[in-house]
């Protein structure tokens, strides 16, 4: 037996022993006391040699049971790992560099890694093989196999059907390209000889083979789709080496069950127009309807390449202006959608000259025709539409929307055969095909559907509709706070939320391809959502947000909610348990999984984990009272190390509201857009606020004064700030406000401006580049405000124009701009910058070369950053006077 000191034998009295404990005790205590003081006392200042410890994390992929998760971790110097955890006990793999990751049942995970290597880890023996020279993969239905596209060599490429169970492969060689549909489990792929091209049809249930077609060499067999439930294919057949290419090529149908191949040879058809080719692009791909009856496809006009040397005509009556114009030459130049029937061989037109927009009915049988050129030239960014539908079978069509506002959040088409609906007069509506009648869904709900709180004088557009369940025949939409399902028939409207009562915002989460939106020529479908599906829906709400399922059975179940940012929330498929992303300003994103919604939350991983050895700021919601008597809030980042007692500098940023950024983490970087970094700055012994800003139509400028003077003056009066050390910065439109505050205000001892419009009456006057468009909307209907013509309120566009206000500027400016920006042109800055010269104040004007609105190139978001720190280090801390002022 082991010996001890007398004083602590452990054989003693039972009140040694208690003295034994309470010494031991104390010692703890006074031990992780000093351990806490030691920690305290050698925490780090952060500079910007730190700043490329800090990561981004992500979630990827959870498997069907919940037993292993996959995530992300992405460092600014690219050095990115793809990670694999267990999500119940310890076990962690990392992969460097490696992306695509994707788990098969509970047994294997598959990655690509970098130089083309393919890695799979079995998850239960922990043995791992790498397969070289894959170009991609694709998990088979089977959940033991996978498609492995390969590269052989420098020309040649094979096909490999590997079963992961046992280990063997089927090897095809010569193959050029694949396409897999998990429903079929079935691929199609072209292989190539040196005379000839084939494409053939491997079914993976049965490995059985067939050659589709074959061609000569000459051609090649692209853009292969299936139909959406995998009974049949279509593909183009085009010529490899001639200049018209288009006029020679063919679609190809296959039929698999009939084994039948069907071609549209434009050649062989009488009515098919001699100046058009078939083409399958982004606006007017090959597509099979849901039935297999018909054949979507492009066409288009070959026409001479563009003048640009040619004289410029503008006229004012134009539709649009002459650089779209040309563009679309009458529309001639915009590829066409046409349609056949390949049993009957019969070829239609859908969309001309006329009509050169469409979009599908949900059974394909009907197309909505429309024509955006028709009430131009206007001033609006998006015009009214007349809406027509045409009957793809009969080619009758008819009027059934006139003056429809557009843009997709505006009209969806329905699923079904029946409906197409729409918004219209701040009410949702259903238009029935068949009977041609018109239905008011919303009406009689007493509901407002419309954002009546927009302080944009454009007319205001509906809170959304995410999607349809198909089997109940209702649909989903959104008010302010909650969502609805609306029997189409107009019979029943239940509120599935109950986010009004306490100001909590309710949106579903897609959580899969089914259902997310996907393209419809012109438009796109809506989400398509099953009657027993079980509904992923996030919360937010002004201090929480969170995650809730709900189900027609079991209605809403709350998951989480939390004074947190939580997001990036992925839910396992045949189990209840879920992981998800949660982060405060003053806590690194970390992983999070539960087992169940009842379940103790459990940690899996934290990012970031040096953030601890540094100084750090904290956050907290600002609420504050405009002149008008309007509550609104802001959030105020306090200091790194901040002690109280002690007066701080402050960075006010602007862009109308802003207090959703409450529980963001910020990484401190170099790499920021704008230059501006609210970590950087709180580590530099910043304040930061960032406060919400409401705007009165007509008055953009002073709205924006009220709201950020009144809440500057509330948090000088109630936190440790010095008020002569204020600086105010913004972007954008947050630049426009910047350059207007500062000429009704001397409160701001310097500012940053970047991207900003200055002169209302110049920028008015110019285009909108990313759009074509006049710029009139901008100010006319958009976030510039004013809500009249240029000439109903000339004296408006003045007042609100920092320009002809520069003369009462008193605060040093510093303005930056990309010379390539498409939505705010560089000449706005100059303007200012000229202005400011002229009157003898303090401005120094940064122009970045080959840069747009927002900085891209990492040099130039460097430079900007340090120039931007180093502006109010000079001015609000006192520090050396940069060389380049």
């Amino acid at each position: 037996m082991r010996s001890y000191p007398k004083k602590y034998d452990i054989n003693n009295s039972i009140a040694r022993s208690h003295q034994l404990r309470t010494f031991l005790l104390v010692l703890i205590i006074l031990l992780v006391s000093s351990t806490a003081f030691s920690q305290k006392k050698t925490k780090k200042e952060l500079t910007a040699n730190d700043y490329p410890l800090w990561s981004y994390l992500n979630t990827e992929k959870l498997s069907e049971n919940g037993k292993w998760i996959s995530f992300s971790v992405h460092y600014q110097s690219g050095t990115d790992t793809l990670f694999v955890k267990n999500s119940k006990e310890t076990k962690t793999y990392s992969f460097p560099g490696a992306s695509k990751g994707e788990f098969i049942a509970e047994h294997w995970f598959l990655m690509m890694g970098s130089k083309e290597k393919l890695k799979i880890v079995d998850l239960i023996t922990s043995g791992q093989e790498i397969v070289q020279g894959v170009l991609k993969y694709d998990l088979c239905s089977d959940s033991q196999n996978v498609i492995l596209f390969k590269k052989t060599n420098a020309e040649k490429k094979q096909l490999e059907l590997k079963n992961l169970a046992n280990g063997k492969s089927i090897i095809t060689d010569d193959v050029d390209r694949y396409w897999y549909n998990p429903k079929a489990d079935a691929l199609i792929y072209t292989s190539k000889t040196q005379n000839s091209t084939t494409i053939s049809l491997l079914n993976l249930r049965d490995k059985t083979l067939t050659a589709i077609d074959s061609t000569n060499k000459d051609y090649e067999y692209s853009d292969v789709v299936w139909q959406n439930n995998g009974n049949s294919v279509a593909f183009l057949q085009k010529p490899l080496y001639d200049k018209e290419k288009t006029i020679r090529t063919c679609i190809r149908y296959y039929t698999i069950a009939e084994r039948k191949l069907y071609t549209l040879s434009p050649t062989e058809l009488d009515d098919f127009p001699t100046d058009r080719g078939i083409i399958s692009s982004s606006s007017t791909s090959l597509s099979i309807s849901e039935d297999g009856k018909r054949i979507f496809f492009g066409l288009q006009k070959m026409m001479p390449p563009i003048d640009t040397a040619q004289t410029q005509i503008w006229n004012a009556q134009d539709k649009f202006l002459y650089p779209a114009k040309v563009q679309i030459e009458n529309w001639d130049r915009i590829a066409k959608v046409a349609l056949w029937w390949p049993m009957e061989n019969k070829f239609n037109c859908i969309t001309d000259n006329e009509f050169p927009k469409m979009f599908l009915s949900g059974n394909q049988k009907y197309a909505f025709l429309y024509n955006p050129m028709h009430y131009e030239p206007q001033a609006n960014r998006e015009p009214l539409l007349d809406i027509y539908i045409l009957d793809l079978q009969t080619g009758k069509r008819k009027l059934v929307l006139q003056n429809q506002l557009g843009g997709q959040t505006w009209t969806a088409v329905s699923i079904y055969e029946n409906e197409l609906v729409y918004f219209k007069d701040k009410q949702w509506w259903i238009y029935e095909i068949e009977s041609g009648l018109h239905k008011n869904l919303t009406k009689e709900i007493g509901v407002n559907f419309a954002d009546d709180e927009s302080d944009r004088p454009e007319e205001v557009s509906p809170f959304g509709n995410p999607g349809w369940i198909p089997e109940d025949k209702t649909l989903f939409i959104y008010d302010q706070y909650d969502i609805w399902s609306i029997a189409l028939d107009g019979s029943k409207a239940i509120r599935l939320t109950r986010g009004r009562e306490n100001k909590t915002t309710y949106r579903i989460v897609s959580q899969t391809k089914d259902q997310s939106r996907k393209m419809n020529y012109d438009g796109t479908y809506k989400r398509q959502f099953q009657w027993n599906e079980r509904l992923l829906i996030k919360t937010e709400a002004l201090e929480h947000t969170g995650y809730c399922y709900w189900d027609k059975k079991n209605g809403l179940e709350p998951l989480l909610d939390k004074k947190m940012n939580t997001s990036q929330f992925v839910g396992a498929t045949k189990n209840d348990s879920y992981f998800y992303r949660e982060e405060n300003y003053d806590l690194p994103p970390r992983l999070l999984f539960k087992e169940n919604s009842n379940s103790k939350e459990k940690i899996l991983f934290q990012s970031n984990p040096q953030h601890s050895k540094f100084h750090w700021g904290y956050s907290k919601l600002i609420s504050y009272t405009n002149s008008k008597g309007t509550i609104l809030n802001g959030v105020l980042f306090y200091p790194a190390n901040y002690h109280t007692g002690e007066k701080y500098p402050m960075i006010v940023h602007v862009y109308e509201k802003k207090s959703k950024e409450l529980y963001n983490y910020v990484n401190p970087s170099l790499d920021n857009p704008t230059g501006f970094n609210i970590t950087n700055f709180t580590s530099k012994g910043y304040f930061v606020f960032l406060p919400d800003i409401v705007y009165e139509i007509g008055n953009p400028g002073p709205s924006a004064t009220d709201c950020v003077v009144s809440a500057t003056k509330k948090i000088i009066d109630s936190e440790a700030i010095d008020s002569t050390r204020v600086g105010l910065t913004g972007h954008s439109y947050g630049g426009y406000e910047t350059d207007y505050i500062i000429t009704q205000t001397n409160m701001f001892t310097a500012a940053v401006a970047g991207a900003a419009i200055t002169d209302y009456v110049s920028g008015y006057l110019w285009v909108t580049w990313s759009f074509e468009k006049p710029n009139f909307w901008h100010y006319e209907f958009g976030q510039l405000r004013i809500g009249k013509s240029l000439y109903e309120d000339y004296q408006g566009y003045l007042r609100n124009s920092p320009i002809y206000n520069a003369d009462k500027v008193n605060t040093p400016l510093l303005s930056w701009a990309g010379e390539q920006d498409a939505q705010v042109h560089y000449y706005q800055s100059i303007e200012f910058h000229l202005a400011l010269r002229r009157l003898g104040k303090i401005n120094t004007m940064l122009l970045y070369p080959g840069e747009n609105h927002v900085l891209l190139s990492k040099k130039y978001q460097n430079d900007l950053t340090h120039r931007i720190e180093q502006w109010f280090d000079y001015y609000l801390k006192g520090n050396q006077k940069p060389e380049w002022l």
